[in-house]
Order: structure tokens, then sequence, then C-alpha cells
């Protein structure tokens, strides 16, 4: 499978997918609770995250992780990020987490904060705090991150916490955990096997 091609294609899509997606909620906003329509609205608002790590930066997340940041391999710009990492994290996780949470967002409710708690916790530390360094400066996903993604968890927090039980809370938490804990894991992996190399 030629995941570099696969990528290119879906990441230059979320530039022209987000917007119109984003109209459409707008006005599918008075059928849904606003729950739902929060897990709904964090698809687009990944999209353009997305693009501007891949599509939009001079540099894309996955060449300025490996290059630039203390989990890099600091040589290689395919490692321990390569393309079929970056697919596997956004296309075969993120993605279906997001939409599997808005569909059953009125039976488990916690599904879809998953990866809310993604974006709260782990992109926030890392685009605002681990990437800075002792120079803060610009990385890929920091204007999106800042501006969308951080303000609109919070919204979602504030409005989850109006009705999260306290085993939404908890299944929320250890699945988000469990899954940047495997993604933690694999990534230490990999450098470690280029260690031993």
């Amino acid at each position: 499978m030629d995941y570099r091609k696969i990528n290119r294609f879906w990441q230059s899509a979320t530039l022209f997918l987000a917007p119109p997606l984003i109209v459409l909620l707008i006005w599918l906003r008075p059928s849904m609770n606003a729950y739902q329509w929060l897990l709904w609205l964090h698809l687009p608002l990944l999209m353009l995250h997305e693009a501007e790590e891949y599509v939009l930066a001079p540099l894309s997340f996955k060449q300025f992780f490996n290059l630039k940041t203390p989990m890099g391999s600091k040589t290689d710009p395919d490692f321990p990020l390569d393309e079929g990492y970056v697919f596997q994290v956004n296309l075969v996780i993120a993605w279906p987490l997001v939409i599997l949470g808005a569909i059953l967002a009125l039976v488990a409710p916690w599904l879809g904060f998953v990866m809310i708690w993604f974006e709260l916790i782990i992109n926030n530390v890392m685009h605002t705090i681990l990437f800075q360094g002792d120079k803060p400066s610009y990385n890929p996903g920091l204007i999106t991150n800042s501006f969308l993604l951080l303000p609109y968890g919070t919204w979602t927090l504030l409005t989850a916490a109006g009705f999260f039980t306290p085993l939404d809370w908890a299944l929320s938490v250890l699945v988000g955990v469990g899954i940047a804990a495997v993604l933690g894991a694999k990534t230490r992996g990999r450098l470690a096997s280029l260690k031993k190399a």
C-alpha cells in the first residue's frame, strides 16, 4: 500500500471537506442535542488541524516531529513517524473514533469524549509546551490547536459536565489514556530499534 499517496490525498482533501461539513452542521444544528452536535463538529475541526499540520505548514508535522522534537530521531525525516504511522493515527484511530462517538452520542456519550481528552491533554501539551523547547516558535498544528481545538474541547468538556455520569468519565479517561499509552509505546519502541541498529 502506498501510504504516501493515500496520505497526500486525504490531507489535501481536508481543506475542501471541512468548510462544507461545518456549513452542513450549522444547518443541521436544530435537529441534534448540543452534545451530539459538538461531537459531529469535532470531525471538520480535526480536519482543519490536520490541514495545518500536513498541508499548510512549511514543514509537515511528521517531519517536524522526527527532526525537531525530543521524541524524534533528529536525523531521519521518516522516523519514528512514517507515512504508515500517520495513516494509522489519523484514518484508523482518530477519524473512526470521532465519527463513531458522534453516532453513539446518545447511547455511549463517553466514546466521543475519548478523542476530546486527546485534544485537551496530549495535543495541547505537545503543541503548546513540549514542542516549544528553549526558544518558543511555530510548530505544525499550533494555530488550530490553540484557536480551534482547545476552545472546542473546553466547550465540549463544560457541556459533558452537565450530564456525564462517573462511569462516562471513567470510561472516556481509561480508553483515552490507553490509546495514548499504545501510541507512546509504539513510538518509543521504534526509537529503541533505531538505537540498536
